[in-house]
């Protein structure tokens, strides 16, 4: 991506729960409370396991996160520990996305173009310096290029789930 002209650091893309590896929910049967380990490069990790009654019957696991000691359905590995997506810093996609396409319309706007991420780039008016143009164009290029990424990352998931869903074509 290119040097930001905008004050503040270089975009880091978030770690999002989609892309980070997961170990599924524990098994719903067995005793009130259990280890097991697991093989995380090359290191073992133990992960308790508590079962809770439920209040019409049947009974629901969580896992134990190393970190933060809460009950939690799903756990992430996140450089080579398992944790939960809080202690993870992982979000979702779709939390980031509107944020992204407002920020892009509100440049395209300020430029005076047309909306849309495939519209040509707007000139530069007469009476704007170069240097303001320049920031505002750089700004509007990295909001797109989030967009670009989310949306890439939108159907990469759509594509494994077909894959999934449908076996390969």
């Amino acid at each position: 991506m290119p040097a930001s002209f905008a004050s503040g650091g270089r975009y880091v893309p978030r770690r999002l729960v989609e892309n980070t590896q997961g170990i599924a929910q524990p098994l719903h049967r067995g005793v009130a409370r259990e280890g097991v380990t697991f093989l995380i490069d090359g290191v073992e990790q133990l992960v308790e396991v508590v079962r809770q009654e439920r209040r019409f019957g049947g009974s629901q696991a969580f896992w134990i996160c190393g970190q933060c000691s809460s009950l939690r359905s799903h756990l992430f590995v996140v450089n080579g520990s398992l944790l939960c997506r809080v202690c993870g810093k992982l979000t979702y996609r779709s939390r980031h996305v509107p944020r992204a396409v407002a920020r892009a319309a509100k440049l395209r706007r300020r430029l005076g173009g047309a909306p849309g991420l495939l519209a040509p780039l707007p000139r530069k008016p007469r009476h704007w310096s170069p240097v303001y143009y320049r920031r505002l164009i750089g700004e509007l290029i990295a909001a797109e290029g989030v967009i670009r990424e989310m949306l890439g990352g939108t159907i990469r998931a759509l594509e494994r789930r077909k894959g999934r869903l449908h076996g390969p074509r």
